[in-house]
């Protein structure tokens, strides 16, 4: 209800209405505590205050709207508030700012379920877009913008592609599109500063052709409609062509009149709109110093949590490698202990098998084969023709007894033993330059 009640009254041009009726539908929206009607509310009044060039006061309401509507989810609402916020910068000139305010607009508008509120929310985007493109002069985003408005036309897609074949000194295309613009006024419903527009775009075309008289019939019935709906910016528009109109007819008192009231409202409008802007621009750069604040803010965490981690590497990188040093000592220490432990069980061993040499003690090479048994075998493997005293003589020697030892121990003379050594050097196929003890000590 207060949507259709919203538009009607948009379309009848009756702005003054509009606000009543929407405080109203607001004070109802809080007492049942219907927030989403509460903020649509905000931006309904918003909006019919930039139509009548109070932008100031619009700005206030679309303030209130966002900070209540950060508190909600709502696609639709959040395209509506975004397109408000744009169509205002378009009015104070801000195009670039009002171009990034229809695009976040159209990001919303495009997640809105509904289809035919989606579809009319982007193609009103779109056309307000457009028309901040053209007055930065970029015509291909112009052109771009322009294709998809022609999906759903308004009155003024159609008075502004004729400004262009006016410029170009095409008349016959400009009145083509000025009659496009026209038909839509039956085709759709077009709210009444729409049928302002085209009267005015009628009387623009008249003055082209000359027809000044007829010309300021189109203009004085545009600017009834936009007096009544008080849009002053468009009064601005009628009482320039009028006093063209006038000076085509050599009336100067009547021009001059025009040209009066035209400067007169251009300089009130533009007083109003050097102090909304100068409140715009306080805000823009109040939010680029809030953003610059969170920056650093975040700049701060990520340094502290960067220098956080670090520490926490540091330590266990420290940790570690204590650790290992620890575990490097431990091992180091178990190794020494094992080698004393082998050191010692080598030396007792060697006690052992001396003095079973000593005694000439029978199990003497029993005891040599468990204690040397890879030697042994190897020894034995390798060369078949050894007997039991060659190998007897290998176990003396792999004891590192001296030939006058092996004499004692086996009471033979050191002389034999050298001779059993010769003997025991051709089984093995030892060359001269090869030193037997140490041949066997190695093997």
């Amino acid at each position: 209800m207060q949507t259709n009640t919203f538009s009607q009254l948009i379309k009848e041009g009756d702005f003054n209405e509009v606000m009543v009726k929407e405080r109203k539908f607001i004070e109802v929206s809080k007492k049942i505590d219907y927030k989403k009607g509460e903020i649509r509310g905000y931006i309904n009044i918003a909006n019919a205050l930039n139509t009548m060039k109070r932008n100031q006061e619009s700005l206030k309401f679309l303030e209130i709207a966002e900070t209540k509507l950060k508190k909600d989810d709502d696609d639709e609402l959040e395209a509506y508030l975004h397109f408000t916020y744009g169509i205002n910068y378009y009015s104070l000139e801000l195009y670039e700012r009002s171009i990034k305010s229809f695009n976040i607009a159209l990001e919303f508008a495009k997640k809105i379920k509904n289809r035919k509120q989606r579809e009319k929310r982007i193609y009103s985007i779109y056309d307000w877009k457009r028309s901040s493109f053209e007055f930065l002069g970029m015509m291909d985003s112009v052109y771009s913008t322009e294709h998809q408005c022609m999906k759903s036309p308004m009155p003024m897609l159609y008075i502004t592609i004729a400004e262009r074949h006016y410029k170009a000194h095409n008349m016959d295309s400009a009145e083509y599109y000025i009659n496009k613009a026209n038909a839509l006024l039956y085709t759709k419903q077009i709210p009444i500063e729409g049928k302002a527009n085209v009267l005015r775009a009628f009387g623009r075309l008249n003055i082209e052709k000359q027809n000044y008289h007829k010309a300021l019939d189109y203009l004085m019935n545009s600017l009834a409609i936009t007096k009544k709906a008080r849009l002053r910016s468009r009064d601005l528009e009628s009482y320039k062509l009028i006093a063209e109109a006038y000076k085509g007819l050599n009336d100067r008192d009547k021009e001059n009149e025009y040209l009066s009231k035209y400067s007169n409202l251009n300089d009130s409008l533009k007083r109003e709109a050097n102090i909304t802007v100068n409140t715009v621009i306080e805000k823009i750069l109040t939010e680029q110093t809030e953003k610059e604040k969170r920056n650093n803010s975040s700049l701060y965490y990520i340094i502290f949590i960067i220098i956080l981690i670090s520490s926490i590497i540091i330590y266990m990188i420290h940790h570690i490698s204590k650790s290992r040093e620890k575990l490097k000592d431990t091992l180091i220490n178990k190794k020494e202990q094992e080698s004393s432990e082998l050191k010692r069980k080598l030396n007792n061993t060697h006690k052992e098998l001396v003095e079973l040499a000593i005694h000439a003690d029978p199990t003497f090479m029993n005891r040599f084969k468990e204690l040397y048994p890879e030697f042994y075998n190897n020894l034995t493997s390798k060369y078949p023709n050894l007997n039991a005293g060659d190998i007897k003589l290998c176990a003396f020697l792999k004891l590192d007894f001296s030939n006058k030892q092996i004499a004692e121990y086996e009471h033979i003379s050191v002389r034999t033993v050298e001779s059993k050594k010769y003997r025991l050097r051709k089984k093995l196929e030892l060359s001269k330059e090869i030193d037997l003890n140490k041949w066997v000590a190695e093997h």
